[in-house]
């Protein structure tokens, strides 16, 4: 149990209320949680408003304070904390109360389904606040982003010529929505290839320039990113570092069961993974993981290959890295071996981010799979 409470105060320290309406506040609630039998003060109690993702936490002492906006004041506030019966009703039931006094009944658990729930509830919802918060951490659009892309390619030890382009990306709506669908229709690319080689075959000159923007989950609100899908993950606290003078959780995932939608690829067997959130914002400041397939379709991760298709990669491993800087997307690197005809293959892919700009913006209405002059 001390592990547990330990746990939580880590956690819960910093979850501090955030406005996700962006509405006015109609009234600001101050308390304490104490328990019922002792009026002890009740440490990181989680505070919620239900049916959102808006809410705080009591500090050591059990004292909180929310501003509740104007499009919230008719829903129902809870209180839960661990070895402690929930607590809800409406939030107008505060409104008249100069400093609120909440308590709480104590419940018995065992240790080992307290230290589950407890783990799981914290990091969902820190988890679910960074999904919520991408529309206000992240541009909105129109804009353009110009990257630069390299891939190096070794097959059975001996070294190819690398590929080298420069990539105009244009986005139509930026993460003001993000979706897997909003991605795809609003994003749209041009690839100016830097060799003069005449290589334009389907299977060689494709860059799978899908397949790096794919794993901007953020984007796309994909993966550990999509609250629906948060239950189909076992989630751990790593660490709580200290980057550039700003604190962050780092969270490690790992679906339950592998499937396209928990992982982005089609044949994953299993996917490792961390991500970096921002305490203050919950803005996301990193993303990476490790993904073994038995498989993997030549032209996407994501496609399914059919039962006359023989030409495809097997014994697949990757790794990728997602950074994030400056509300946009920074950097994504892809290192990835497989075999294929026999011989064995090793890639490393980078998409980086050169500049981006919101004025004389060139509008790009298609996806251009084959590297141009």
């Amino acid at each position: 149990m001390k592990k547990t409470i330990i746990f939580i105060l880590t956690i819960f320290v910093t979850l501090a209320a955030f406005g996700q309406s962006g509405s006015k506040v109609a009234h600001t609630i101050k308390g304490k949680v104490v328990e019922a039998e002792s009026n002890r003060p009740v440490s990181y109690t989680n505070i919620g408003l239900e049916g959102t993702f808006y809410g705080t936490a009591s500090d050591s002492e059990g004292n909180f304070e929310l501003k509740i906006p104007e499009d919230m004041v008719d829903k129902a506030i809870y209180f839960s904390a661990v070895g402690f019966k929930n607590q809800e009703f409406p939030v107008k039931d505060l409104f008249s109360k100069e400093f609120a006094v909440i308590k709480l009944q104590s419940q018995s658990y065992g240790v080992g389904e307290v230290d589950i729930a407890a783990q799981n509830m914290v990091l969902i919802r820190i988890l679910r606040m960074a999904s919520e918060n991408i529309k206000y951490n992240y541009g909105s659009g129109p804009f353009n982003m110009h990257f630069a892309y390299s891939k190096e390619k070794i097959i059975d030890g001996q070294v190819q010529t690398p590929q080298i382009a420069q990539v105009l990306l244009y986005d139509a709506s930026g993460y003001t929505h993000p979706s897997k669908a909003d991605a795809f229709k609003a994003r749209n690319y041009t690839i100016t290839k830097e060799q003069s080689d005449d290589d334009y075959r389907f299977s060689t000159a494709q860059l799978n320039l899908d397949d790096l923007l794919a794993f901007d989950w953020v984007r796309s609100a994909s993966g550990v990113l999509n609250p629906a899908l948060l239950n189909d993950y076992k989630l751990e606290l790593e660490s709580q570092p200290v980057i550039d003078g700003k604190e962050y959780w780092v969270i490690t995932f790992s679906p339950k069961i592998p499937s396209l939608v928990t992982t982005g690829d089609y044949y994953a067997g299993s996917l490792k993974g961390k991500i970096t959130v921002n305490k203050e914002d919950y803005s996301v400041l990193k993303i990476e993981g490790q993904v073994i397939a038995a498989k993997n379709n030549r032209q996407g991760k994501a496609l399914a290959i059919g039962q006359s298709n023989n030409d495809y990669f097997t014994d697949v491993l990757y790794s990728f890295e997602v950074d994030y800087k400056d509300l946009l997307l920074k950097r994504v690197a892809l290192d990835k071996t497989y075999s294929y005809n026999g011989e064995k293959v090793s890639e490393q892919s980078v998409l980086e981010m050169n500049r981006a700009h919101t004025n004389n913006l060139t509008v790009v209405d298609s996806r251009d799979y084959f590297p141009g002059e």
